[in-house]
């Protein structure tokens, strides 16, 4: 040792040396021991007392601030100096060192007290104070000293000791180095394990809710916010949304957002740091009472879009380090949120989608390009039979009841066919299939829509049955009218009158015929125009029914019809002409469908609200199943006996389409092979709306009632 070279051999020397060597050796290893700082700075103070033979030491370091120094590092001292021990920048033996960076040896002949005026500082004998230095920068001082009455057999320190203690210092140095650097790679790590486990959590997120959580969750983590809120964006040109917020009245936070500033904060795209938010314009008014003043802004950018915005409340301002991490963080979390507002938006557009595939009547199935179901709205679940959630996935082959369904749908191209399905009643689709192709890629999905063309189809071919009735019933009376007539003009002189009586009245048949039909028709047209007029006027009902009758009973057939009408006179409100043309139809079809022989009878009953008129006939019957479609238009009965009479289809229609007009109704009993009843009721007052205007060849009839009032004769 240094203080032990005086007064010894060689021998002593030399083994001194190596002591001093091995202890300096000891010091060195411990810089490299990536352990407690505290630990290793105490095994390089111990060995800096063994070599230098002190009584006690120290190693101080500066606190956060780098203002005070505080003792990490002692031998020889008591603990309560240890633990209250604070010196000053510039106070004291330490604190001169520290500021100066010059190393100090004092001797038995320095006043001590002028470097330290502490009652255990000034029972020094000696003492040997250096810094700390590393990297051209002072963290503390190495403090080594010779107490009066101690054990050390020195008197005091000496040049060579300071050089010794500046070594010892400069490892002391180096161990503070290394361990800030160990605790600094310590913190990094610890940070870069909180920044993953934050990112991990931002992937297992897919709502915006969820996601807007997480980052929160992950913000007090990293930066220890206390307060904050998070909000999306949902597509460019449209407001923010306030999704999730901790510690702030909600009211606070839309105040915020409602402000015209804050637009201006989600166009940022740096981390910005506000010291108060108090003299904030825009976030001023998230600052009350126990709400922290500090605040962090840091708008949600990823992929060249602002996502969102998070702000964040402190007590303190953040490190760099900890804005450096929170700025990592923060484009990760825009990813994220960008990825689950992208979700939700499909979500929404889906659900658009299949409400509107849900709402639309006609069966729709989508398939993708290997022919899987994809989706079945309900009318086609409903038609087939499928589940939109257990067929998903499954081939379309075998499912759609008709192969020719199955090839459009997995046709390559566009294409459309009517297809018949039994179902149970045969029904006619009009199908479509139709490629999607995104973009201008390849088609993968492909669309099946049918449209119900039943009606469609049978209102074709009742057209076409129309037409051809059509036409057989005009030619029969025009064959016969221009038969006749042309007899007439070449033979009519040689003709007995009783032969030109019977072709007269038959022209005059087949013309009042021909007539009818005409106007038949005229009325079905004004009825598809929604163009019925009636022409209300008090009548008597009776002498209605017994004018058809009578008229009918005059018919060329000469047929027998019984009615025996009440004696008494019973007038009401109604459309005489529109009546009179129901019970004709109803006479004729009796008449047209009896044997020659039976009777036909009409009846009639009268009541206080209204009255109904029955005409019954003997002859074949109707089906059952006729009945509910024979008030149809265009309808005529499939059997052999009916088709024998002819018609048109349009007569029971008119019929019925008159009754309702005057708020009745109209019916039918009627059994195979046993006759038919048709009748009709008829309110005593019509319901409102009769009003309509005549046709330009057509008179209104002025109703008795109106004539009162406005002095005008009746019809």
């Amino acid at each position: 040792m240094a203080f032990g070279r005086r007064g010894r051999d060689a021998a002593d020397i030399a083994e001194f040396e190596g002591q001093e060597l091995a202890g300096l050796v000891v010091a060195a290893r411990a810089i490299n021991e990536a352990g407690d700082l505290d630990a290793t700075l105490s095994t390089i103070l111990d060995r800096a007392l063994e070599l230098l033979d002190a009584d006690e030491g120290s190693v101080m370091l500066f606190t956060g601030d780098r203002n005070q120094l505080r003792i990490h590092a002692a031998s020889g001292l008591p603990d309560h100096i240890v633990e209250s021990t604070q010196v000053e920048l510039g106070q004291g033996i330490s604190g001169n060192v520290a500021a100066t960076g010059t190393p100090l040896l004092l001797g038995t002949d320095v006043a001590v007290e002028r470097y330290s005026p502490s009652d255990h500082r000034s029972r020094l004998r000696s003492a040997v104070c250096v810094p700390l230095r590393t990297r051209g920068r002072i963290e503390g001082v190495l403090n080594l000293a010779l107490r009066r009455g101690g054990s050390s057999q020195r008197e005091e320190f000496a040049e060579p000791d300071l050089e010794l203690a500046t070594l010892l210092a400069e490892f002391a140095a180096a161990a503070v180095h290394n361990g800030q650097l160990y605790a600094q790679a310590r913190r990094r790590g610890d940070d870069m394990a909180t920044l993953f486990e934050a990112s991990h959590a931002l992937s297992s997120a897919i709502e915006v809710e969820d996601v807007c959580a997480a980052i929160l969750d992950a913000v007090e983590e990293l930066i220890a916010t206390r307060a904050g809120f998070v909000c999306a964006l949902p597509e460019e040109g449209t407001g923010p949304e306030a999704s999730r917020y901790r510690g702030l009245p909600r009211g606070r936070i839309v105040a915020a957002m409602r402000k015209e500033g804050f637009i201006e904060l989600l166009r940022g795209s740096r981390v910005r740091v506000v010291d108060d938010l108090a003299t904030d314009p825009v976030l001023n008014t998230l600052v009350g009472d126990g709400t922290p003043k500090v605040g962090v802004i840091a708008p949600l950018v990823g992929g060249g879009s602002t996502r969102g915005l998070l702000v964040s409340l402190l007590e303190e301002p953040p490190t760099d380090p900890q804005i450096r991490m929170l700025a990592t963080y923060v484009h990760h979390a825009a990813l994220a949120l960008g990825k689950a507002l992208l979700l939700r938006s499909v979500r929404t557009k889906e659900d658009e989608v299949t409400s509107l595939a849900a709402s639309v009547p006609n069966p729709i199935i989508i398939t993708d390009g290997a022919g899987r179901l994809l989706a079945v709205n309900p009318a086609a679940s409903e038609l087939f039979g499928l589940n939109s959630e257990f067929d998903a996935g499954t081939p379309v082959s075998g499912k759609l009841r008709s192969q020719e369904l199955e090839d459009l749908i997995l046709a390559e191209h566009a294409s459309r066919a009517d297809v018949t399905l039994l179902t149970p009643q045969p029904r006619t689709f009009r199908a479509r299939a139709t490629p999607v192709r995104p973009g201008h890629g390849p088609a993968g999905a492909r669309i099946l829509t049918l449209e119900d063309i039943t009606s469609e189809k049978e209102m074709e071919q009742m057209k076409a049955d129309f037409v051809a009735v059509i036409g057989h019933e005009l030619r029969t009376p025009l064959t016969l009218i221009k038969g006749y007539t042309g007899t007439l003009a070449k033979r009519a002189d040689k003709l007995s009158p009783e032969a030109r009586s019977k072709a007269l009245e038959s022209i005059h048949h087949h013309t009042v015929r021909l007539e009818r039909l005409v106007e038949d028709l005229l009325l079905v047209s004004r009825v598809e125009r929604h163009r019925l007029p009636l022409f209300i006027e008090r009548r008597d009902i009776i002498a209605a029914v017994e004018e058809v009758v009578a008229a009918v009973r005059h018919d060329p057939a000469g047929r027998d019809i019984r009615f025996e009408p009440p004696q008494a006179e019973f007038t009401m409100l109604f459309d005489v002409t529109k009546v009179e043309q129901v019970l004709h139809h109803l006479l004729d079809n009796a008449l047209k469908f009896s044997e020659p022989g039976e009777q036909v009878e009409v009846e009639i009953d009268l009541n206080e609200d209204d009255i109904e008129v029955r005409i019954r006939d003997r002859g074949v019957g109707i089906f059952s199943g006729d009945v509910p479609r024979l008030f149809d238009r265009f309808q005529q009965l499939d059997g052999t006996a009916t088709r024998g009479a002819g018609g048109t289809g349009i007569g029971l229609y008119i019929c019925r389409t008159l009754v309702e007009a005057h708020g009745g109704r109209i019916g039918v009993r009627s059994a195979l092979g046993r006759g038919s009843t048709f009748w009709f009721s008829l309110p005593t007052v019509p319901p409102e709306g009769g009003d309509g205007k005549p046709e330009r060849d057509e008179q209104p009839v002025i109703d008795p009632r109106v004539a009162a009032l406005t002095d005008q004769p009746p019809a």
